[in-house]
């Protein structure tokens, strides 16, 4: 994926942490195929980046597919472009955006922590989903 693409893909994220967007724009910290996720699922919402991989605990134990190697993002989808302003996780719209991150080409896994983990967004998230820590944020794990 190009530079241009991870430009275009920063530009559109809010980021709590600078070394968040660094770690996007960065190819030697984060994967192709986590641009083309996130890039994917920003065409419909906002999002926050809440962790990427500086700013995220080491977690190479789980394997390849973690944040230490570059492949998973934590988000919240927004009501507007304004930081902070999560979008509700028992809203309507909440579960379209899981929707979509799962039925997403690049997707690998879906993991709800804290208020994100119910039913119904287990149920939107498919079948890749799980349980991740009481913080809450969606993981989005790229192939």
């Amino acid at each position: 994926m190009s530079l241009q693409a991870r430009q275009n893909l920063v530009s559109r994220l809010i980021f709590q942490k600078e070394s968040q967007r660094e770690d996007l724009l960065d190819i030697h910290r984060t994967e192709t195929s986590l641009i083309a996720l996130l890039l994917e699922v920003s065409r419909h919402f906002t999002l926050e980046i809440t962790a990427v991989r500086s700013d995220h605990r080491d977690d190479s134990a789980l394997g390849e597919h973690c944040h230490a190697n570059g492949y998973c993002a934590d988000v919240w989808p927004l009501r507007s472009s304004t930081p902070g302003d999560w979008m509700d996780p028992t809203d309507h719209s909440f579960q379209l955006f899981l929707t979509i991150a799962a039925g997403a080409a690049w997707i690998h896994q879906i993991g709800l922590g804290g208020t994100a983990d119910t039913g119904m967004n287990r149920l939107a998230a498919g079948v890749t989903c799980f349980e991740d820590g009481p913080e809450d944020h969606v993981h989005l794990g790229a192939q």
